[in-house]
Order: C-alpha cells, then sequence, then structure tokens
C-alpha cells in the first residue's frame, strides 16, 4: 500500500518529528542580578517576563529605594521592584529606557480561581535568560560562593558547567521583612 498523504509521507520520512518528546527536570526561569550572578526561580510562581518601557512605571514617592513604582499587566497593577536591591545587591543601572520585569505571584498553591486571592509583584532584573530545566529534588545548598545577604531568599544552588547557580525562593522575596513599610503590598 502506498502513502498518498503529506502527513503520510513526513511520518515516514522524519519519525523523530512525530514521537513525543520526553522532557525531565523542574523548570526554572534563568535571569541575571548583575553582569557576574546568575539566578533562577522556580516557574511554579512566574508569570510571565516583560520587557516594560521605564515610562511605563509610575515612581511614587517617600519609598524604600528598591521600589521602582507601581505598574500594571494584564488588567493588574502591582509594584515593580529591583530585585538586586532588595536582596541587598548594587542597585540596577539608573533610568534604563526599559526594564527586564519577572512578574510572580504568591497566591497560595493549589488556589485555581483567579477571585483576588492572587497577589503580584513586578521583580526588575538585569537579564532575563529563558526557561531551563534540572533535576533538583532533593535542591542542594551549596552556597558557600554566593553574597550572604541572599541567605534568607535562597531555596538552594544548583551546579551547571562547574559553576553555581543560586535557585531563589519566590515566597521569602514577596514576604521579605523590607516590604513592611510599602502600603497594601
Amino acid at each position: 500500500m502506498s502513502t498518498n498523504t503529506t502527513l503520510a509521507r513526513l511520518q515516514q520520512l522524519l519519525p523523530q518529528l512525530f514521537e513525543p518528546l520526553v522532557v525531565s527536570g523542574d523548570p526554572y526561569l534563568r535571569f541575571e542580578l548583575s553582569t557576574d550572578l546568575t539566578a533562577l526561580l522556580s516557574m511554579e510562581r512566574v508569570e510571565e517576563a516583560l520587557q516594560v518601557s521605564a515610562s511605563s512605571i509610575s515612581p511614587l514617592p517617600n519609598l524604600p529605594d528598591f521600589v521602582i513604582g507601581m505598574m500594571s499587566a494584564r488588567d493588574r497593577v502591582f509594584w515593580a521592584i529591583d530585585l538586586s536591591q532588595l536582596l541587598g545587591l548594587p542597585a540596577l543601572p539608573v533610568n534604563p529606557r526599559n526594564y527586564q520585569i519577572i512578574v510572580i505571584n504568591f497566591r497560595p498553591l493549589g488556589t485555581e480561581n483567579h477571585d483576588g486571592a492572587a497577589k503580584y509583584l513586578g521583580l526588575a532584573v538585569l537579564k532575563v535568560g529563558g526557561v531551563a530545566r534540572f533535576e533538583t529534588k532533593p535542591l542542594p545548598i551549596l552556597a558557600e560562593n554566593w553574597p550572604t545577604c541572599l541567605e534568607p531568599y535562597l531555596l538552594g544552588s544548583l551546579t551547571e558547567k562547574n559553576s553555581q547557580i543560586s535557585v531563589l525562593n519566590a515566597e521569602s522575596i514577596a514576604n521579605s521583612p523590607l516590604f513592611v513599610t510599602i502600603p497594601t503590598l
């Protein structure tokens, strides 16, 4: 029997395209806190990564230096913060044209509905690098080369190509004691 359809011919010539792709490991969003410090966040809490014009973020007076201002995305209004500065690292460059923002939610896991229980936070980082998958059970804490200011926010670290990458805890970031001075967060 001959195969006359285009799909049947493609399946015969390129069978690897029609085999299910097996992907292992937990997904993490890779980003740079500085030119020499790469970190990861679990995709469980990441809603999206955006490039936002600086003019789209409304600065507000009398707030801590790590607060860039208020922003909106997808009909949600939330704070945009300089993640590096919140963690105790040097601040992002002053007055960039665009910010790389990672939007995280800190709604209780397992909450399916969006009835207002979700809270969002925009984390401005130097550069978003994409999604990577790692086998992380259990996640080792090997952070001897990391600044001590990261410790309260560190979930663990992973080794990739003989270098360590810190895995930050989105819950610890969202519940930072430094947010006490910010209203309605």
